[in-house]
């Protein structure tokens, strides 16, 4: 028996189970009147996109897990522990913008050519509802890493879901699965993400497809109808070359992207310069433009009346032409929709680029990204990244600062330099920044706006007062190089990266501090407490445990002492171990204590 006797047997046995020549007849056959257009292939385009999101959603789904306590860390592993997993989430990532570029030049190709016009106008309003199902897959797809950027943007949308006249406070409560917004909007969205929207698309393309090979395409105007190409093989070459086309554009992006973008894990709690993506830029954009009882109008009433608008199209225009030039008027809304969704778009990148505040927020949400990422490589622990992420003094000890500290204080970029009435701590615990304190403690950038301006001398500057300066000895140069020295060695920690000491420089130090500074302040504990009573412990001064105490309770013996806390002294810096655990203050402690001491101390 020869092979093609085989091939033509098996054949036959399949056309007599399936018919299948018939069926690939139908598909392929079809006449494509005016000929094969490159304008006709962003259906199969879209097709082959949404198979490619269908594939590596499926991939994707095999390792996700939908929880608020492991859908973070799931795709951590997807994109950096899982073989081949960071192509895979890249790929669904830029599929899913693929498909709302390539829909929205269908609708406009299909509005250009006149192809909604009778007998197409159920084509023209289901192609609008694949419209809407991609961009609910956009919006429900983008909060399932429950990243920050997930999180807060989605949580904007259904916060406009829930400004819908009449129905909108339910419609909210069905989208976040409660009254609130937490695990029960994720498991919520991840059903509609896998299973309704899936489900409804493959409902509208099959009804879509079906009213398309009913009707046939719509040839331009100027087409000749002499002209008849079959599908198979004129147009399906021109759909297969466009379909690899956006098949490789995918996988450069993906590509060079490494992936698929991840943020930090979604903390409630925590602020964060939310946007969402670039194609819902122009409604973020135009909402800035609607305040108070008129919010309504940029959330629902000019997108309602958009949307009616493409609805009603078919039925408005009458003309009996599809012609573009007499649809003009007609089509002006839909021109000046792009044009104007276009310019929205631009307004709000060039708003976030002149945004000093929105840059400095990103910049700080990229970093806190790069830190939780490097976190999850050394391990992410059962009770979930949000866990991960409290016990590390980068990421939990800023958000602590600003919130707790950075109304007095300033460090870095963080508080503000004209506001703040306590020292800057830019350099705080270095040599240089306390040779600067000796030599003029009462400085804005040190003590001169808290109750302590005025207590503490000059060590090298005879003070103003006759009666003082008569007994004053200013101190050598060397000598308070040499305090100093001492002085931020206390704060070095075991297997910490110091500056190199000078051990006699540091034992010089030390016997200075005992003779010169102990009249006010305390040493291992001991000093004159007859002096100003509220002069620091200089024992550890500036280590993590000195820092730490001075967060719960300045008013003790290990930092400051009980006066720091009398209302003469209001003010001054408050006891916090009320109000933070024991390790949040440390959190706060090491965060502060290695940002200050890794800059350069403020120069007044």
């Amino acid at each position: 028996m020869s092979d093609q006797s085989l091939r033509e047997r098996v054949s036959a046995w399949l056309e007599d189970r399936t018919g299948y020549t018939k069926i690939l007849h139908e598909m392929l056959d079809e006449p494509v009147p005016g000929g094969a257009r490159w304008a006709y292939v962003f259906g199969s385009a879209l097709t082959i996109t949404f198979s490619i999101q269908l594939i590596t959603g499926i991939l994707l789904m095999t390792a996700y897990a939908p929880s608020s306590q492991t859908a973070w860390a799931s795709v951590y592993h997807i994109s950096f522990v899982m073989s081949g997993g960071w192509l895979v989430r890249g790929l669904h990532h830029f599929g899913s913008q693929a498909m709302v570029v390539l829909l929205a030049l269908h609708v406009l190709q299909v509005a250009v050519y006149g192809a909604y016009k009778r007998p197409r106008e159920l084509n023209w309003i289901f192609g609008l509802g694949l419209l809407a199902v991609t961009l609910g897959f956009a919006l429900t797809g983008y909060l399932l890493p429950w990243d920050q950027k997930g999180y807060w943007a989605t949580q904007v949308a259904t916060n406009i879901a829930g400004t819908s006249p009449g129905i909108g406070p339910q419609l909210q409560t069905v989208l976040q699965g409660g009254a609130e917004y937490g695990n029960l909007t994720l498991t919520h969205f991840h059903a509609l993400h896998v299973m309704v929207l899936p489900a409804s698309l493959v409902g509208l393309v099959a009804v879509h497809l079906a009213l398309f090979r009913k009707h046939g395409v719509t040839p331009p105007t100027n087409a000749d109808l002499k002209v008849v190409d079959r599908f198979f093989p004129a147009q399906v070459w021109k759909d297969l070359a466009a379909g690899l086309a956006v098949l490789g554009v995918l996988f450069a992006l993906a590509i060079r992207e490494h992936g698929a973008p991840l943020d930090a894990p979604a903390d409630p709690a925590s602020d964060y310069p939310a946007r969402p993506e670039w194609y819902f830029l122009p409604l973020f954009q135009l909402l800035k433009y609607f305040h108070g009882p008129l919010e309504i109008v940029g959330t629902m009433g000019i997108p309602a009346i958009a949307g009616l608008y493409l609805v009603l199209l078919p039925f408005v225009d009458k003309k009996p032409t599809t012609a573009l030039g007499p649809r003009i008027p007609l089509l002006a809304p839909l021109l000046f929709g792009i044009v104007g969704m276009g310019g929205l778009m631009f307004a709000a990148l060039q708003s976030d680029a002149a945004d000093t505040k929105f840059q400095a927020a990103r910049k700080v949400a990229d970093e806190r990204a790069k830190v939780a990422l490097a976190l999850a490589s050394k391990g992410i622990p059962p009770a979930g990244p949000l866990e991960m992420v409290k016990h590390d003094p980068e990421l939990r000890g800023r958000d602590i600062f600003e919130k707790k500290c950075a109304a007095c204080h300033v460090l870095g970029d963080i508080g503000d330099r004209e506001k703040a009435k306590a020292p800057t701590l830019d350099g705080w615990g270095t040599e240089a920044w306390i040779l600067q304190m000796m030599h003029d403690p009462d400085g804005k950038a040190r003590f001169g706006a808290t109750p302590f301006a005025g207590m503490m001398p000059s060590m090298d500057v005879a003070p103003k007062d006759p009666k003082d300066a008569e007994n004053f000895k200013p101190m050598k140069p060397e000598d308070m190089k040499a305090a100093a020295v001492f002085l931020a060695s206390q704060g070095d920690e075991p297997g910490e990266t110091s500056p190199p000491r000078d051990a006699k420089l540091v034992a010089a130090g030390e016997t200075i501090v005992k003779e010169r500074c102990t009249a006010c302040h305390l040493y291992k504990g001991e000093g004159d407490d007859s002096g100003v009573d509220v002069a620091p412990e200089l024992s550890h001064y500036g280590s993590i445990a000195w820092v730490t105490a001075q967060v719960r309770n300045p008013g003790t013996k290990s930092s400051y002492r009980e006066k720091v806390l009398d209302a003469q002294y209001k003010g001054h810096m408050p006891r916090f171990d009320e109000e933070l655990s024991a390790a949040d203050a440390e959190l706060v402690a090491k965060w502060a204590r290695s940002h200050a001491r890794a800059s350069s101390p403020a120069a007044n």
